[in-house]
């Protein structure tokens, strides 16, 4: 199988980034290529709970564009993934300020179903800082571009 065309990566990439959520959240892809992804947001006013921490929603949704990100750099054009299963685990707190960063890889792609799994992590002076995991499941679907 071979992988997107980078014409299609970067129609993917500029709609991804000019997403009303994702540009609030200071989204930024940081590479995606050989079924591995990493992306970075901000930790700000519009990602932040009451509390000045990173939102579980937000969390959840970052680990799907990176997801996404990875799946995208394997799977060949005339394909696209949208998500049939997640699960994410908040295994800590990011603060307001903070960059997260978000790794997906690839484990699978089959002819209808492709598995992805996710870590989510703020670097820090004692190295990283694992924040959340994920899995996620996407249906392969026709491309819609």
């Amino acid at each position: 199988m071979s992988a997107a065309s980078p014409d299609r990566r970067a129609i993917a990439s500029g709609r991804i980034l000019a997403h009303p959520l994702h540009a609030a959240s200071s989204l930024a892809i940081v590479s995606s290529t050989g079924g591995r992804s990493e992306i970075t947001f901000a930790v700000n006013d519009f990602t932040a709970n009451v509390i000045d921490t990173l939102h579980g929603g937000i969390l959840y949704a970052m680990v799907d564009v990176a997801a996404f990100m990875a799946l995208l750099s394997v799977i060949p054009d005339g394909l696209h993934g949208v998500t049939a299963d997640i699960q994410v685990s908040v295994l800590r707190a990011a603060k307001k300020g903070d960059t997260v960063h978000v790794r997906g890889w690839v484990d699978r792609v089959g002819r209808t179903l492709a598995n992805m799994r996710v870590e989510a992590f703020v670097p820090g002076p004692d190295g990283e800082r694992l924040i959340g995991t994920g899995t996620v499941v996407k249906s392969l679907i026709p491309a819609p571009y």
